[in-house]
């Protein structure tokens, strides 16, 4: 009865240590031939995307309840390259180029109310588009991009002004994603 009464204790204490969450996530290492690769990775994204349009501010958060601001800072990174068609078309096409990069992090400050700080949900992609402009008429045109949040429920979606030769961020929201059943 005691190795019985015994074996349950061990085997219940080796499922709570084996069901925890790892609490390492990301891995630590200081090979210096990650990081030239990940420079030379860098170099090769700012020649790709010239234009930068820096993300810093704050935006509602749907998916939290009474947390609902989160911090974003990151980057935009454009580029825009008139196409060159063998015909001459009434609009111009520009193809628009995105690479996005930022960080979320949950509450006004990024700090939880005890001042411990909150996890961070990244936002990485790109894009490529094709948007058609008129050289005879001043209208506007607006292109609304959505990128997934990493490990979460929203959208975080971008809408720019696109004209032949500069891209414009309007706004910027997120969005809780609606699963259907």
């Amino acid at each position: 009865m005691k190795n019985l009464f015994l074996t349950i204790v061990v085997f219940s204490v080796l499922l709570l240590i084996g069901c925890q969450e790892n609490s390492i996530t990301d891995p630590v290492s200081n090979d210096t031939n990650l990081n030239l690769a990940t420079i030379v990775l860098d170099k090769d994204i700012i020649s790709s995307y010239p234009g930068v349009i820096k993300l810093e501010g704050m935006l509602f958060d749907p998916s939290h309840y009474f947390n609902n601001n989160a911090a974003i800072s990151g980057v935009v990174r454009y580029s825009l390259n008139k196409v060159e068609l063998d015909r001459i078309p009434e609009d111009t096409p520009i193809k628009v180029k995105l690479y996005v990069n930022a960080e979320l992090k949950e509450g006004l400050s990024g700090r939880d109310v005890s001042g411990l700080d909150v996890r961070s949900l990244f936002v990485s992609g790109t894009s490529e588009d094709l948007v058609y402009t008129s050289a005879t008429n001043d209208q506007l045109y607006y292109l609304e991009k959505s990128f997934r949040v990493k490990n979460n429920r929203l959208n975080l979606i971008f809408k720019f002004q696109v004209n032949e030769k500069s891209l414009t961020m309007v706004s910027m929201r997120l969005v809780k994603i609606k699963i259907s059943d």
